[in-house]
């Protein structure tokens, strides 16, 4: 399975926006602890809607370390999200944040990945006139916990688990980008995670690499250019995975190399905080 890069402009949907059949989604969240639906009241894109990471985008019901900061939920539970939201089959899903997509792209991920028509908007709240901004509070509130499904699984060919994960960097037929900064890649000032530095093998690929100075996505060839630095080519044989802190900015690489390369990276949910949470796996630094 191969997911579908789509990056819009405002442009694109500025003249449908409030239409039927078109859905906005604010993804704001910020590693410091600042509220993103706080920042969402204070300034959102008219008739988009807040979706929330932590109670939506994560299972933060599973009590496994091994899963990581961000657990990603059952996609089933994701999809009544989005169906208590309105969302349909067929309808048009836009992502957004402001943060250059690194937050948005794993609603982006999860959506694509459970078959809607899922995009990002380039350059995300940055990008859209004060003309077309509203405050105040959205109909519905969001979600304070994931809804219950007893049943669904994401495609294998979408993410890697623990074990296979180890299988492939033994047999070094993988290779794993980090996409958080080159010195959480180092274990330098480590804050978040109990250890520090990387997984075995991981190469260092952080996701603003694939953002200009404008938070928008450079041009095509100016993202390959970087990922071939890192050794990806379609020709090598190699399979790539995606990780970062708690599998959300992995997302931003996912993307990114679909966008440039049309190569499909797997997403390593858990990523290092699920990692670096047993003691047996060994961090490189």
């Amino acid at each position: 399975m191969r997911l579908l890069a789509k990056l819009l402009e405002f442009d694109d949907i500025a003249p449908r926006i409030g239409s039927e059949g078109l859905h906005l989604f604010d993804v704001r969240w910020y590693l410091d602890g600042s509220d993103g639906y706080s920042a969402y009241l204070e300034r959102h894109i008219r008739s988009s809607m807040f979706l929330d990471v932590d109670n939506c985008l994560s299972n933060h019901e599973s009590s496994d370390k091994g899963e990581g900061r961000h657990p990603l939920p059952n996609p089933k539970s994701f999809e009544l999200v989005l169906e208590s939201l309105g969302v349909a089959r067929g309808d048009q899903l836009v992502f957004y944040d402001d943060q250059a997509g690194s937050i948005a792209a794993r609603a982006w991920w999860m959506a694509s990945a459970i078959g809607f028509d899922a995009a990002l908007l380039n350059g995300g709240l940055d990008c859209v006139p004060e003309g077309m901004t509203d405050q105040g509070r959205m109909r519905p509130r969001p979600m304070t916990r994931l809804p219950y499904a007893a049943s669904g699984s994401w495609n294998p060919e979408l993410v890697i688990n623990e074990a296979e994960l180890k299988k492939k960097i033994a047999s070094d037929s993988i290779i794993v980008l980090d996409a958080r900064s080159k010195e959480r890649y180092l274990g330098i000032n480590e804050s978040i995670d109990p250890r520090a530095g990387h997984i075995p093998g991981a190469v260092s690929a952080f996701w603003r690499q694939n953002i200009d100075s404008r938070n928008r996505f450079k041009k095509p060839d100016e993202i390959a250019r970087n990922f071939r630095q890192l050794g990806i080519e379609e020709a090598n044989g190699k399979e790539v995975a995606s990780s970062c802190g708690s599998g959300i900015t992995a997302c931003h690489n996912i993307f990114s190399l679909l966008y440039s390369m049309n190569i499909q990276a797997r997403l390593y949910p858990p990523s290092f905080s699920g990692w670096c949470s047993s003691p047996e796996n060994r961090v490189d630094q």
